[in-house]
């Protein structure tokens, strides 16, 4: 006999919050094995030279990415994980990074307090416990769970929003850790906006490899589906087996692969299966997708601050000019900011045209490339590209036409 639809699990995810993060992961398969690949590095390295620098990773994306699903995703994985010797993968935020010789008793704890310790005692031995007897201290950790070397695992430092660290409160610390000063197999991962690089490079993290560079893209349709899967199946939801494809094949497409669309999708679908007793009809599906509509158009609004708002005419412009382009580098975008500002009737510097576009970068509306192809050649200058597609079409259409512009080209006259 098949089980009733879940109702109550069902309204209890409806009610989320569009920015919660949403319990059906997506993807990143590929992202994830190199997580665990550069955390196997960093204990190999350790092993044959006693310290490992140098290897901080950096995963960026726009807001909705799905950033911070990825770390969550990654610490599960690595907590759940039966395997003794599988990467210790704990979070730290940018406050407890802004004092170099705190972060050893932070890592201490963390150490000791994690949730599978006491499988890393046993496979070290019983007298772990009384090594480390009542202290509390990074020397005292390091002693008990790294004197030896072929039972110890590597440390995944897992540091979110990290757009926001400083040079000034958080460079000596970050560059202890990035340097491999704590003489551990420790793997830094830090994930941010776009611009994120630029804030490691202020705290003296820089020339980070290609292999330290994780940028977040589009899922797959096939990787949006299986989630849309997971969710019928987690919730029990019924109907004929040609209405609940045609569920899980719109909302996956709706999404355009962006995890912050599919997710709203989700929540926009169980809403209307609410309507029907959690199963799935032809009708409720229109309702589902023209809610997910508005939804997703409500998200383009918000990335938009008033600030931007009221530069409005040259940031379509400069959207247009990246639409034309497709990527911008970073020197020929910041003469087209300067440009189409002044074209809106504002007079700026260079260093305020570059603020204006760190302001479209932070709010997720420009995502830097690392490598894009120029007459058939590879460069790896810094480019930007709005990196959903579906927001870029409303920007050029909805948004242009609300500020009176007949066209996206009436904002794109300063094009080079």
């Amino acid at each position: 006999m098949t089980a009733s639809p879940d109702i109550e699990a069902l309204r209890r995810f409806a009610a989320l919050d569009d920015r919660d993060i949403s319990p059906f992961f997506a993807g990143r398969i590929f992202e994830l094995k190199r997580l665990a690949a550069r955390c196997e590095g960093v204990l190999e390295t350790w092993r044959e030279r006693g310290r490992v620098g140098g290897r901080s990773t950096v995963i960026t994306g726009c807001p909705g990415m799905g950033k911070t699903s990825l770390l969550d995703r990654f610490e599960d994985v690595c907590n759940a994980a039966e395997d003794p010797a599988s990467p210790l993968a704990f979070r730290m935020a940018a406050e407890d990074m802004t004092d170099a010789s705190a972060i050893a008793g932070t890592l201490a704890d963390a150490a000791r307090e994690h949730p599978r310790v006491g499988a890393v005692m046993e496979a070290l031995g019983a007298d772990v416990a009384s090594r480390l007897g009542a202290e509390r201290t990074f020397e005292a950790a390091r002693r008990a769970f790294f004197e030896d070397k072929a039972k110890a695992r590597p440390i995944c430092v897992l540091v979110d929003e990290a757009q926001c660290v400083a040079g000034d409160l958080h460079g000596a610390t970050l560059r202890k850790l990035h340097k491999g000063d704590y003489k551990l197999p420790i793997l830094p991962v830090f994930a941010g906006l776009g611009d994120t690089e630029d804030a490691l490079a202020d705290c003296g993290i820089s020339r980070l490899s290609d292999e330290a560079r994780m940028p977040l893209g589009l899922l797959s349709e096939t990787d949006a589906g299986r989630a849309v899967e997971d969710m019928f199946r987690a919730y029990r939801i019924a109907g004929e087996a040609d209405e609940l494809a045609a569920w899980k094949a719109a909302i996956a497409r709706d999404s355009g692969g962006f995890p912050q669309h599919l997710h709203i999708g989700m929540k926009a679908a169980a809403a209307a299966l609410l309507e029907t007793g959690g199963v799935a009809r032809r009708e409720g599906l229109g309702h589902a997708r023209a809610s997910a509509s508005a939804a997703r158009a409500a998200y383009y609004e918000s990335r938009i601050s008033p600030e931007l708002g009221e530069r409005g005419a040259a940031l379509v412009g400069l959207v247009g000019e990246v639409e034309r382009h497709d990527p911008l580098e970073i020197e020929t975008l910041h003469a087209l900011a300067a440009r189409h500002l002044e074209a809106a009737g504002e007079v700026l510097s260079r260093a305020e045209a570059k603020a204006f576009v760190r302001r479209l970068v932070r709010s997720g509306l420009l995502q830097r490339k690392f490598e894009h192809t120029v007459g058939g050649v590879v460069r790896r200058l810094p480019a930007y590209e709005v990196p959903i597609p579906s927001m870029k079409t409303w920007i050029l259409e909805d948004y242009a036409q609300r500020l009176g512009l007949a066209d996206a080209e009436a904002a794109n006259e300063p094009s080079m």
